[in-house]
């Protein structure tokens, strides 16, 4: 039995090598206090928070800005464009029916 468990120990170590060689990554942080994740093989990549937003000092606030993705005067201009279109449709099906 001891035979048994020597070598079911020896097993364990031996598989549980290279999960020992694997080292964690380490935070850095730049200049401007962003955080990257550094690997030992020389790997780089950027933090991020829950949300998804980068671990940098000012990306909540820039998040939290809530900068519109099209402007005002291109949502009136889309809204026009297709008031026209609406409107030439109507005549086409009007010529169509006659």
């Amino acid at each position: 039995m001891s035979a048994r468990t020597g070598w079911a120990t020896l097993a364990a170590l031996l598989l549980a090598t290279p999960a020992s060689a694997l080292d964690e990554p380490m935070v850095w942080r730049d200049d401007t206090g962003c955080a990257y994740l550094l690997t030992p093989q020389g790997g780089i990549a950027p933090r991020l928070r829950r949300d998804g937003a980068p671990d940098c000092p000012d990306s909540a606030a820039r998040l939290s800005l809530g900068s519109p993705i099209i402007s005002d005067q291109a949502m009136r201009d889309m809204q026009r464009g297709l008031e026209a279109l609406r409107r030439d449709l109507d005549k086409l099906g009007d010529r169509l029916r006659r």
